[in-house]
């Protein structure tokens, strides 16, 4: 399983691509470190890329514990998530909907290029900044 964590400045764009297997305790830890990213670079906009995942071990209680967390990022910033397999697609639906109380910025969207869209960009020039 990896996660890498890569900005892209000039747009103020924080991704976070999963690979691998993804689970309830890689979605838990990984929310805390993208907090304490935030914490000290403030915060961007967000893309959530799963489209590298092989195989997904994530409950729906996992999902609702992680929707129910206080946001990463203010309403006024974007959160998409890049869900092209159908379970992956359904399980961002979940946390749309659960966490939509306090998170109104959450598009779900099925490639890379969708998210481009609603950014308004035509592509994105992402620095990597951290490998867990």
């Amino acid at each position: 399983m990896g996660v890498f964590l890569s900005v892209d400045e000039s747009h103020q764009i924080l991704c976070i691509r999963f690979e691998g297997v993804v689970t309830d305790e890689v979605f838990l830890s990984r929310y805390e470190q993208v907090r304490e990213w935030h914490a000290v670079h403030g915060h961007y906009s967000h893309i959530s890329d799963f489209s590298e995942v092989v195989s997904y071990r994530v409950t729906p209680q996992g999902i609702r514990q992680l929707a129910i967390r206080p946001p990463l990022v203010p309403n006024d910033r974007l959160r998409i998530v890049v869900a092209p397999q159908d379970l992956a697609f359904g399980m961002a639906r979940m946390f749309e909907i659960v966490g939509g109380k306090t998170r109104n910025t959450v598009h779900v969207v099925r490639s890379m290029q969708d998210a481009y869209q609603l950014l308004g960009v035509e592509s994105l020039e992402l620095k990597p900044m951290v490998e867990w």
